[in-house]
């Protein structure tokens, strides 16, 4: 599985963006068999940033663009590595 972090900027109005509706992008995700690590709301130009797995970009894709639907939101997707998997990469400079 390869981790992705997304950020979210909501483009509408967000009421009734509370647990029910965190809760139906949590299903998205399980659908896409993918996992959710951590969410956290942020100040300034991005709203939401979100932390998870999926099992290709493909599929990432997919999910990210069904959930920007259901929340009314722009995203930027960008896949990670962990800290030692980055810190080797950068080891073989």
């Amino acid at each position: 599985m390869a981790m992705y972090v997304t950020l979210f900027k909501y483009t509408g109005p967000i009421k009734g963006g509370g647990p029910e509706r965190f809760k139906k992008v949590q299903e998205i995700v399980a659908a896409e068999n993918g996992k959710i690590h951590s969410v956290y709301g942020l100040l300034g130009a991005w709203d939401v940033v979100s932390i998870g797995e999926f099992s290709d970009t493909a599929t990432a894709m997919r999910a990210v663009a069904k959930i920007g639907n259901l929340i009314g939101a722009q995203s930027h997707t960008m896949p990670a590595v962990e800290r030692d998997e980055f810190l080797n990469l950068l080891a073989g400079l």
